[in-house]
């Protein structure tokens, strides 16, 4: 199931800015999360990695995502469209790049890192969707502001 809301980037309303030259830019991309988002297994896109870019880290941030004290754990990659799962494609980075650690309230984190498949990602001549999975729900979902800031650089 994907995410029942988009954003400006998803749409396509808001171009993603790309580098000029060797700078990293930094995206910040949020989500308005419905409840039935925070449901195990649950997947979408969030953002665009821009073509010919390749990410260098990922930092998400969200409101409180539980009305209870429960945990809830994401991965963050490209999302393959199919509403199922993360690529595994090797251009990809081959795996999902990382997962945030148990979050039980409002949180800003960084990934903890997938081995390097965030490194092993190769550039591509297409904007690629940027995707969430939901691994562990929280037990008492609430609707939530999930944000993930993508910094990145051309190849």
């Amino acid at each position: 199931m994907a995410f029942t809301n988009s954003n400006d980037y998803i749409s396509g309303r808001l171009p993603v800015p790309t580098p000029a030259g060797p700078e990293v830019l930094s995206t910040r991309f949020t989500l308005s999360m419905a409840t039935a988002d925070a449901a195990l297994n649950t997947i979408g896109q969030i953002g665009i990695l821009p073509a010919g870019c390749i990410p260098i880290d990922v930092r998400v941030d969200m409101t409180d995502p539980d009305a209870g004290t429960a945990a809830m754990v994401l991965q963050v990659g490209i999302w393959d469209g199919s509403g199922s799962s993360l690529s595994t494609d090797s251009a990809d980075g081959g795996a999902h790049w990382g997962t945030t650690t148990a979050v039980t309230a409002a949180s800003s984190q960084s990934l903890t890192r997938n081995g390097v498949a965030m490194e092993s990602v190769t550039k591509s001549s297409s904007d690629r969707k940027l995707g969430v999975k939901v691994t562990t729900a929280p037990t008492t979902a609430q609707a939530f502001t999930l944000g993930v800031t993508l910094l990145y650089k051309a190849a």
